[in-house]
């Protein structure tokens, strides 16, 4: 017996009338359907403690809706060893029914924040809050993900913070 995807399921469903569809997939049910984690493989989320201190996260969002969905902004709360990063994406960005997609953010640290997190890296108890909003043919619809736990950090020049060796 063939299996089918749930997109191509959801295709045979298109020649339902708009207003039926919107009863069935309601906003709650689309924000359900896309799904939004930190990217599994290799580092995914990175913290750069040299003279312009930076952190960068790998997000995966897969779209298992049958609507194209575009993402219109999306905010992200970074709790890095204890000092919250906020991260505002707000460029548009499109994801096909069935895609698996990769998003990344960076952000610049200010030096306060950077000097604190080199002074407690050690405790790595990091999460991410994520706040994205959506669009597609059917409703506008946002998906939050809070505390994404567990989150791995790799930090790189968090020695020359700590030690006060002048950063050149």
């Amino acid at each position: 017996m063939d299996t089918l995807s749930i997109t191509e399921i959801w295709r045979w469903l298109k020649w339902l009338p708009k207003y039926v569809l919107r009863k069935i997939f309601t906003p709650k049910r689309l924000s359900d359907l896309v799904l939004f984690d930190v990217r599994a493989r290799h580092d995914s989320v990175s913290v750069n403690l040299c003279e312009h201190p930076t952190c960068d996260i790998w997000f995966q969002i897969v779209n298992m809706t049958p609507y194209e969905i575009e993402l219109e902004a999306a905010e992200f709360i970074f709790i890095c060893a204890g000092v919250e990063i906020k991260i505002q994406h707000v460029k548009r960005e499109v994801y096909k029914s069935g895609a698996v997609a990769s998003l990344h953010v960076r952000e610049d640290l200010p030096e306060g924040k950077a000097n604190s997190i080199a002074k407690y890296l050690r405790d790595n108890n990091s999460s991410i809050d994520v706040h994205c909003d959506f669009s597609c043919s059917l409703h506008r619809f946002s998906k939050a993900t809070h505390r994404l736990e567990g989150v791995s950090v790799k930090y790189s020049n968090g020695s020359m913070r700590r030690t006060g060796v002048p950063i050149i």
